[in-house]
């Protein structure tokens, strides 16, 4: 295969796994949002909506694996020119602080927020809300991370 179109083909995955984890992350928040406010009127009715994002985990991790695998094509094929270029340098540290913030905040405030949902007491009634609060704020920095990534493959400043 010709270096160019493997190149090409590296790149398609490359954009395919990065929409993938962008999308589904702007799924799931827009899906947390409806949460949240049938949680306000409805209660746990709305614990439906948890399951469905606990679902898209699936597709996060699938896009994950095609920014790895292609990140690591395109490297190979470029023989790393681009590990020297400080936008690129820069883009791998904000997706590292991404995956971070993904595991460390994210599934945390997930748990917690479950598990605040599944026992019945006044002092889950307050870590429900200081965790429903983490997580929407988390889903904000994800989406903000994501648009910096964006911007900087697209500028390559």
């Amino acid at each position: 295969m010709n270096t160019l179109i493997l190149m090409h083909v590296l790149l398609v995955l490359q954009l395919t796994g990065l929409t993938l984890l962008s999308g589904t992350t702007v799924a799931e928040y827009v899906t947390f949002r409806t949460f949240s406010k049938r949680f306000k009127t409805a209660g746990n009715a709305s614990n439906s909506l948890l399951n469905l994002m606990s679902g898209l985990a699936v597709t996060l991790a699938i896009g994950g694996g095609l920014l790895v695998v292609s990140g690591i094509g395109l490297m190979t094929v470029t023989h790393g020119v681009y590990a020297h270029q400080l936008w690129f340098q820069i883009k791998l540290v904000i997706i590292l602080i991404l995956v971070l913030n993904g595991f460390l905040v994210g599934n945390r405030q997930g748990t917690k927020l479950r598990n605040g949902l599944s026992e019945q007491n006044t002092d889950s009634g307050k870590a429900v809300k200081t965790a429903m609060r983490n997580i929407n704020l988390f889903y904000v920095v994800q989406m903000v991370l994501f648009l910096a990534v964006i911007m900087l493959a697209v500028f390559k400043v």
